[in-house]
């Protein structure tokens, strides 16, 4: 909740936000509410919800799945899954669903509808919710790498950030490999700005000092004879 409260969002984005996050197991950041249930609680139409949710994955804010019901019997409630936690796994990663208002209706008999949470939803009993955010350390690699403040984030340079980060984190990058990586950037586009979709972009054909070690090491001690 502390996370969603800093989120420098249209209001009515950050209304649907927190009650994602206030319904969310705080070990994986994953919920299962209706859009129905949504609506009630943020004081907004069916329609009204479909929208800002589909504004939050834009930003890269959530994550969204959908779900079936058992023997092909239609849609259920989405899985959504904000993005406070996404250095973790997600039950079944995938990419935004796209969905537009027409789509993502769930029927009020629907048990993730009545906002009763399961047990898995729950908070383990004797334990509390953290006193603060968790650190991610890439997400902060990245803007600092990048020259951007946290503490004075646009709503597209965050989207910016969360995107990088999800694409970079999906492949292994480090915060020390941002760091190499941006720093070569530099040297190679001299003079030109670095953003997340640019580190991303040149990612792979930028060549820090840790990789240029390893080939040199390469070169000297195991090239054979005949090479």
């Amino acid at each position: 909740m502390t996370w969603a409260w800093e989120q420098n969002l249209d209001p009515s984005d950050k209304l649907v936000l927190l009650a994602l996050a206030n319904r969310s197991n705080h070990e994986t950041g994953v919920c299962y509410p209706g859009q129905k249930l949504l609506a009630k609680e943020c004081s907004m139409s069916d329609r009204s919800v479909r929208r800002h949710l589909k504004n939050l994955e834009d930003l890269g804010l959530i994550e969204r799945r959908a779900r079936m019901r058992p023997e092909g019997r239609g849609r259920t409630s989405d899985e959504y899954r904000i993005a406070y936690f996404q250095g973790d796994n997600l039950s079944a990663r995938s990419r935004p669903t796209g969905q537009d208002d027409t789509t993502n209706r769930t029927n009020q008999d629907d048990q993730p509808d009545t906002g009763v949470r399961t047990r898995t939803e729950r908070e383990p009993e004797g334990e509390t919710l953290a006193a603060s955010p968790k650190k991610d350390e890439l997400f902060e690699a990245i803007a600092e790498a990048c020259g951007i403040r946290l503490d004075a984030l646009t709503r597209s340079a965050r989207g910016q950030l969360n995107a990088a980060c999800k694409e970079l984190r999906d492949i292994g990058a480090t915060p020390e490999q941002v760091a190499g990586k941006a720093k070569a950037y530099r040297k190679r586009y001299d003079g030109a700005a670095l953003t997340p979709t640019a580190l991303t972009k040149h990612w792979a054909s930028l060549e820090d000092a840790s990789e240029k070690k390893r080939k040199s090491i390469w070169e000297t001690y195991e090239r054979p004879e005949w090479y």
